[in-house]
């Protein structure tokens, strides 16, 4: 996921990239596109590889408008297209939506949603609202 709005603190003045700090350590700006939600829920990973189709259990760690960070006991690799699924509380229908692979650290996979249709982008803006409303964030 590509970088470029500045998160800082309100009344800080914008750091260049491994600029130094008062103790003598160095910090990074983060740059984002997006705002980022931290979340902690569960969802299922689907990947079909040769004609078989693995769901696996995992985490949603935190979710912008353009992916989400997933953990998982599954080996992917970058640009690997999976299906990510959300069961919201209280109901039995689950939300799914589209992503490819975009980094991996570990088990920590950063998907990018997939939005290839105005349908996928419909059922992508579906999942995003389910989540946030899961996670207790409000839905603009």
């Amino acid at each position: 996921m590509a970088t470029h709005t500045s998160i800082r603190r309100a009344g800080e003045p914008a750091m260049r990239a491994s600029q130094a700090t008062g103790n003598g350590r160095r910090e990074r700006a983060i740059f984002r596109r997006w705002q980022r939600y931290r979340l902690n829920l569960p969802i299922r990973l689907i990947v079909t590889r040769d004609d078989k189709t693995q769901i696996m259990h995992g985490r949603a760690n935190d979710m912008s408008e353009g992916g989400m960070l997933v953990f998982a006991g599954l080996e992917l690799k970058s640009e690997e297209k999976v299906f990510v699924e959300f069961t919201p509380p209280y109901s039995s229908d689950p939300v799914r939506t589209g992503g490819i692979v975009r980094h991996r650290r570990g088990y920590n996979y950063g998907l990018e949603f997939l939005s290839d249709t105005p349908a996928d982008q419909q059922q992508t803006d579906r999942f995003r609202n389910m989540l946030r409303l899961a996670a207790g964030k409000t839905v603009e």
